[in-house]
C-alpha cells in the first residue's frame, strides 16, 4: 500500500496549516497532494508557501473548477506518484494516525469499498455516521444502524477511503455537480460498478463544519448548488426526466436549504431565496451550470 492525502483548497491555507501541517497524520501518509482551487493571487502563494515548507505535492488548477473535480485532479497526481490508496480529507477536518490505519484496514478486507470514519463536529457532536437518500423524494436522513448494509446509504466527501483501481473504475466524482451532492451521485454509481459503501465506527475524523466558508454562513452558490444539484442527479441517476419524480418536494426542499429552519435568515439575506429558486429551474431544466456562477 503506497497512501495520498487529498486536500482541496479554496481560501483555506491558514485551515490546512492547522489542521494538516505538523499533525501526526502525515507521518501515516506516503504523500500529500494539495489541489488549489485559485481564489486571489495572494492565497494560491500562501498554499505555494505552505506545500513547500512540507514537502507537499501541489496541484494549481487555472480557475476553481469546484470540489469535485479538484478531488479527481488530486488523486490523478497521487496515481503519478505511484500511489495505490488516497484519502481524501477537507481542510477544515483532521483526523488520527490511528483511524488511519483502521480505514486502511477495511480497504485491505474489501479494495472495492468507499470506506468513511464517523466524523464528529469539534465540540464532539456526530456530524456523520451514515446518511439515507430516499429515491422516491429526494430528501435525506441519518441512517439507522439496520441501514449502513443497504442499498441506500451514501458516503459523504468530507473524509473518505478508496483504492485508485476503484476510483477509476467509477469514474470518481461527476464533474457537473461543482459542489454539494457529487458524494451522493459517487455513492450511487460505485454500488453500480459492484463496490460497497462501509463506515468504520472505531475510525474518527473531526470536522469543523463550515470552517472553509470563512464564518460567512451559508452563502447563495451554496443555496444555488443544493438545489440544482438535487434535480441533477435525479435527471442522471433516476431515468427521470426533468427530474419530475422529484418535483412535488422541489419548492419544499428549496425553502428549507434557503432559510435553514428560519425566516429570519431571508430577511437578512433575500438573495438566498432567489438562488434556492434558480437552482431549482436549473437543476431541471439544465439551465446555469455552478462554475459559471463562481468564476
Amino acid at each position: 500500500m503506497k497512501l495520498a492525502l487529498v486536500s482541496v483548497n479554496f481560501a483555506s491555507s491558514a485551515l490546512l496549516s492547522t489542521n494538516l501541517a505538523g499533525r501526526a497524520v502525515g507521518e501515516v501518509v506516503d504523500e500529500v497532494v494539495v489541489v488549489d482551487n485559485p481564489s486571489s493571487d495572494e492565497e494560491s502563494r500562501r498554499v505555494r508557501d505552505l506545500c513547500a515548507a512540507n514537502g507537499w505535492s501541489l496541484v494549481e488548477l487555472p480557475r476553481n473548477q469546484g470540489f469535485g473535480a479538484a478531488v479527481n485532479a488530486g488523486i490523478a497526481r497521487a496515481r503519478e506518484l505511484g500511489c495505490t490508496h488516497a484519502l481524501a480529507l477537507n481542510p477544515d477536518a483532521r483526523i488520527d494516525p490511528e483511524s488511519v490505519g483502521r480505514l486502511l484496514a477495511a480497504s485491505a478486507d474489501d479494495p472495492a469499498a468507499l470506506i468513511g470514519p464517523r466524523i464528529l463536529r469539534s465540540d464532539g457532536i456526530v456530524w456523520f455516521s451514515g446518511q439515507v437518500l430516499d429515491p422516491r423524494t429526494g430528501t435525506t436522513r441519518r441512517a439507522r444502524d439496520d441501514e449502513l448494509d443497504g442499498d441506500r446509504t451514501w458516503q459523504t466527501g468530507a473524509c473518505f477511503l478508496v483504492t485508485l483501481d476503484m476510483w477509476e473504475k467509477v469514474g470518481g466524482f461527476d464533474d457537473d455537480y461543482f459542489m454539494y451532492w457529487e458524494d451522493i451521485d459517487l455513492s450511487w454509481r460505485w454500488r453500480q460498478a459492484g463496490g460497497r459503501l462501509v463506515l468504520v465506527d472505531d475510525a474518527t475524523a473531526i470536522h469543523d463544519v463550515g470552517g472553509t466558508q470563512a464564518g460567512a454562513g451559508k452563502s447563495p452558490l451554496y443555496v444555488y448548488c443544493n438545489c440544482r444539484n438535487r434535480l441533477l442527479f435525479a435527471r442522471k441517476r433516476l431515468a427521470s426526466r426533468n427530474g419530475a419524480r422529484w418535483w412535488p418536494g422541489a419548492p419544499a426542499y428549496a425553502w428549507s436549504v434557503a432559510t435553514r429552519g428560519s425566516r429570519r435568515v431571508l430577511a437578512r439575506h433575500p438573495l438566498l431565496l432567489w438562488s434556492a429558486i434558480r437552482g431549482t429551474f436549473s437543476g431541471a431544466f439544465g439551465a446555469i451550470a455552478p462554475a459559471r456562477i463562481a468564476r
